[in-house]
This record gives C-alpha cells, structure tokens and sequence, in this order.
C-alpha cells in the first residue's frame, strides 16, 4: 500500500512514513475534520524539516517515527467524534490518552511492531506538552521537535523568532507544503471556534492554560458571547488565588499553637 504522506522532492524533503503513521492518520482522518487534519499533517511537515536543518536535532538520533506520529494525532482532542472526549481533562491530555490507546492497541498483536512503554510515554508526552512550550523545548528531543513542528504552522517562515531572520522554513518550502494541505479553515476565527468552544463545554479544564486565556478575549464562542462570566470565573480559578488563600490559612493556623 502506498504511503499516505509523501515526500516533497522539489524542496528536497524526505518525509519519515511506516505502517503505523498510515493508521494514526486513516484513524485521525476517520474522527476529525479537514481543517484538523491539514493541521497535524502540517506539523508533521514542519517537524521534518526542523529535524533536518536544526543542529539540535540533526545531529541527534531522534525517533522520528514516534515525532511524525505524534504530530498526527497532536490534536485528537478536537476530534469531531465526541465519544473519544473526556469531559474532564484539557484537549492536549485527551489527545494524548487517545494516542496512547492507538498505539498499544495498533501493536499488541504484533511483535515486530510492538512499541515499548517508554516510547509510548514520550508520545504521551510530547502531546500533553505541545502548548506548553517554556516545558516541551526543554524536554526530551522528540518532544521538543513536536512543539516546533506545532509551533511553526502557526509561524510560517518566521519560525521561530518571529522576525523570519533566522529563517528555518524558506518561503518556498512554506508554499510546497501549504499547496499539498491548504489551510482548509484553520484561520483565526477557526481556531477561535475550536479553543473557545472547551471554554463552553468544559471550563474547568481551561483556566490554568492559554484556552482560558483566548475565553477572557473571545468568550465561549469566539465572537464574544459569554466573555465577562468567563471571565470572573476564570479569575476566580487562578493558583495564585488558591496559593494565597492556602499558605495565609496555613499561616493563621501556626499562630494559634
């Protein structure tokens, strides 16, 4: 069967594709829309050529297989099948659990394929991680290249100094993969509608994160409905309230012996 991601000859870029990125991506596909998809595959694409130009990771025996896999099924919690969904726990963690399970049950029954815990746990990680930047680049290299490879559909040709003077991705290679996965809705109000919407339909998991961030600017739909209650309660969940509130109570207490 042939690869379902493929190499870009004119840009020079060989794309790492197993049996097993194949099925995360026909499994991806099967649950999130075109706009997710051409997202993680992007990624994917980004992640490879940071891989290969960066010193950090070139000159490294990274595993690229557990990287272009990860960047695959990054955003399984947006996925469109609800059921797959916590009502609990922050997308990337739901992304990450889904990860998990794809690929203890993708290799079970097979020994040739059979991951061992430790590369399943560096998948984990580098999902649960991957808008966690200020931890993930200081991780191991497999987690640190899936948050670039993120990192830089948001960026472009200005990955990763925001400027464009260092200049990883050339603007050619930013047309080559765009051409190949266009955009497909993924703009700012598209993501506003993807990050806005667990404002609304799981709070809790959002207050200790930049999506509870976008919910005090957009509100729970993207277009400012809902924004001052979200607000008030996401003020009212900061740690540094519970942090204070704890150690002054803690306080009060030693003084009464």
């Amino acid at each position: 069967m042939a690869s379902l991601l493929k190499d870009i000859p004119e840009i020079g870029l060989q794309i790492t594709s197993t049996s097993i990125i194949d099925e995360a991506l026909a499994f991806a596909k099967q649950h999130c829309n075109e706009m997710t998809i051409n997202h993680v595959i992007r990624s994917a694409y980004w992640a490879s050529i940071v891989a290969k130009k960066d010193p950090a990771f070139s000159n490294s025996n990274v595993d690229m297989e557990a990287v272009i896999l990860s960047c695959i099924l990054h955003d399984m919690g947006w996925a469109a099948t609800k059921s797959l969904l916590s009502d609990d726990k922050r997308f990337e963690v739901d992304g990450a659990n889904i990860a998990k399970h794809f690929i203890k049950n993708a290799t079970a029954h097979n020994a040739e394929k059979e991951w061992q815990m430790s590369r399943i746990q560096r998948c984990w990680d580098a999902i649960a991680l991957h808008t966690t930047p200020s931890i993930a680049l200081h991780a191991a290299p497999e987690v640190a290249l899936v948050a670039f490879g993120i990192m830089a559909d948001f960026m472009g040709p200005s990955f990763p100094d925001g400027t464009g003077k260092l200049n990883i991705i050339t603007v050619e290679e930013y047309h080559a993969v765009m051409t190949l996965f266009p955009r497909a809705g993924f703009t700012i109000e598209g993501f506003k509608q993807v990050v806005c919407g667990f404002c609304r339909d799981k709070p809790a998991t959002t207050y200790d994160n930049f999506v509870g961030v976008m919910g005090t600017r957009y509100g729970t739909d993207g277009k400012g409905a809902g924004k001052e209650e979200f607000k008030k309660a996401w003020e009212d969940n900061q740690v540094v309230g519970w942090l204070v509130t704890g150690l002054t109570a803690l306080e009060q207490l030693d003084a009464e012996r």
